[in-house]
């Protein structure tokens, strides 16, 4: 009873904030160390950079960001060279094996290589488990493109990914080859697909590697764990929690609701810090009791819970389409 309570306590607590946000932005920001102090809103970001931070963006600029670009365009050439020889004749309903294995390596350390050329330091802490431990692993908080990452250092686990991603230039290949699911958000039939799909690959005898899912479905600055969908619960397996945090001078890699910058600023402005250090968190894994195997959304709520106590930051259970109205009619106004 007190934990429904102390639920419905940090949930009605974030949707307040939020509101305080729509009457009055300013009251957010405050000057701190020359970056924006903003209180428990899960979707406002603001930068503040001082000049010093400026002249070293600047500098940067011209010095090692180019060479990080051009190696970064290297690496993600050479990834999308490998995935389409991967991908030839290849049959998808089956785990990679034989020969296209060590392709998915080389493709995965060139996906590191293309974070580390975005000035990514990550570190591991705890251990991740084997599928036969956890067959799937749930990241969180959700906050930007740049968690991608957590792909890379999993050891490319198969992930879920938008149908329209399939073919985007030099990045479809490689997710393709990464034997992703794709989705349909518009097709209820698809989101079925997805989720039949899940089950199959998750209790198959067959070496599928794990499955890693973004539970929250949408993207937050990480002040607030979002409610969590329970696709990555439905096979009623054993879970490891993943979080991610960033440990940053500037939020400079958030991509969400409420900011005036969008994604080529997002990702430049990363590009022009020297170092951006992350953490990636593995905690023990989450044996479902029989109640949570029959019900993936109280599974999912009990893991998420788990995660945000973890995190020490609160429960904000907005759906992402109360998120999307909410927004929407703030850029009416």
């Amino acid at each position: 009873m007190e934990d429904t309570d102390r639920n419905e306590s940090e949930e009605h607590d974030c949707e307040q904030e939020i509101e305080k946000s729509t009457v009055s932005d300013e009251t957010h920001q405050e000057k701190h160390n020359g970056s924006a102090k903003t209180t428990a809103d899960p979707f406002y970001v603001r930068l503040l950079f001082t000049p010093l931070d400026f002249v070293s963006m600047a500098f940067l600029s011209i010095t090692l960001v180019p060479i990080r670009m051009v190696a970064a365009f290297i690496a993600l050439t050479l990834a999308w060279a490998v995935s389409c020889i991967g991908l030839t004749n290849i049959d998808q309903t089956v785990p990679v094996s034989g020969w296209r294995k060590p392709l998915q390596w080389i493709s995965c350390f060139l996906g590191r290589i293309c974070c580390r050329c975005c000035g990514f330091s990550v570190t591991i802490t705890g251990t991740q488990v084997p599928k036969s431990v956890a067959p799937v692993l749930v990241v969180a908080p959700h906050s930007s493109f740049f968690d991608a990452l957590a792909i890379f250092w999993t050891g490319l686990p198969f992930i879920v990914n938008r149908e329209e991603n399939k073919n985007l230039l030099f990045i479809g290949k490689c997710v393709q080859f990464a034997q992703a699911i794709f989705v349909s958000r518009e097709r209820k039939e698809s989101r079925e697909e997805c989720k039949e799909e899940i089950k199959r690959r998750v209790n198959s005898k067959q070496p599928w590697e794990q499955f890693l899912i973004f539970p929250e479905g949408t993207t937050s600055n990480r002040k607030a764990l979002m409610s969590f969908k329970p696709g990555g619960f439905l096979p009623g397996k054993p879970v490891q929690p993943v979080l991610i945090r960033y440990h940053l001078k500037h939020d400079t890699v958030s991509w969400t609701w409420d900011q005036p910058h969008g994604f080529i600023a997002c990702f430049m402005y990363t590009m022009f810090q020297l170092r951006n250090k992350v953490e990636l968190e593995f905690l023990p894994p989450y044996e479902p009791s029989e109640p949570e195997q029959m019900d993936p959304v109280l599974f999912a709520s009990n893991v998420r819970r788990e995660m945000s106590d973890a995190l020490g930051v609160p429960l904000c259970d907005m759906s992402f389409e109360d998120i999307k109205n909410k927004y929407s009619k703030k850029k009416e106004q």
